[in-house]
């Protein structure tokens, strides 16, 4: 039975943790500004006036790494996402509605690809190309989309047998009509789901391939690289470590939250 929105708990704590960490970062540029200039004579210090968290260990206000690494976590997250979806929904689609050959072929590609882990999959692609964000957003999305293209599948799988789609078919309906006016709004809120429970998987993933020093520029502040800087010095200033850690940590739980509410709220 589909939960009462007051007993949706998830749903609600969800958003409210990603309503304050967005308040937070739209704060924090208008009121301080930020500057992530490397300056090494002011590496290490201690919270100071101008430096309300302190500075990392190339000289940066840490504060301010904050800010841009949680926004550039959330912007690969959303294109990463944005592109698995469209691609996964898309050929989910087809493969489901159109069966036979093509539906075989869609398949085994999905099935070649969840052969291999998805980080080791990143790990490797991106090994092979020049660090920059269009190399990372691409190793993301090379195994990101397979998780949505099965999950349609198996939903047109069911849709296709009901009398609607038996009635378009004969009224002779093109492929491409059942496809986006018939089949494509039915699996909108299941895919809608999975992307906010991909969402924390992708911002985990970004963040592991910048920790391990192989996904974006190192000179930049994302919150992977501050994690990784930070280890040299856990126990002179593990705020270093633990603040980038506990940004990461509120947004992997903020969007398992909403996604686990939304399932609950459409009873999928």
């Amino acid at each position: 039975m589909p939960s009462k929105p007051g007993n949706n708990y998830q749903l609600l704590v969800g958003g409210l943790l990603l309503g304050l960490l967005l308040v937070f970062l739209l704060l924090v540029p208008l009121l301080k500004g930020l500057n992530i200039e490397i300056n090494i004579e002011k590496r290490l210090l201690s919270p100071v006036p101008g430096h309300p968290m302190g500075t990392d260990d190339l000289g940066r206000d840490l504060l301010s790494c904050l800010v841009y690494g949680t926004w550039i976590s959330l912007f690969i997250g959303c294109v990463v996402v944005l592109l698995s979806v469209s691609i996964g929904t898309l050929l989910g689609l087809v493969a489901g509605l159109a069966g036979g050959f093509v539906d075989t072929l869609i398949m085994r590609i999905v099935d070649v690809i969840l052969a291999f882990p998805g980080i080791l999959l990143a790990i490797a692609l991106v090994s092979f190309f020049q660090q920059s964000p269009v190399t990372l957003v691409f190793a993301l999305v090379f195994s990101g989309w397979v998780a949505y293209a099965r999950i349609v599948r198996g939903e047109v799988l069911k849709i296709k047998e009901l009398d609607f789609i038996t009635a378009a078919r004969t009224y002779n309906a093109s492929f491409g009509r059942i496809l986006f006016r018939h089949l494509l709004p039915l699996c909108a809120p299941l895919v809608v789901v999975q992307a906010s429970l991909g969402m924390a998987g992708v911002i985990l993933a970004e963040s592991s391939l910048n920790f391990l020093g192989i996904g974006l520029d190192p000179r930049l502040p994302t919150l992977g690289q501050l994690i990784d800087s930070g280890r040299g010095h856990i126990f002179a200033q593990p705020e270093l470590i633990y603040l980038p850690g506990i940004v990461l940590f509120i947004l992997i739980i903020a969007f398992n939250f909403l996604g686990e509410g939304l399932r609950r709220r459409i009873s999928l």
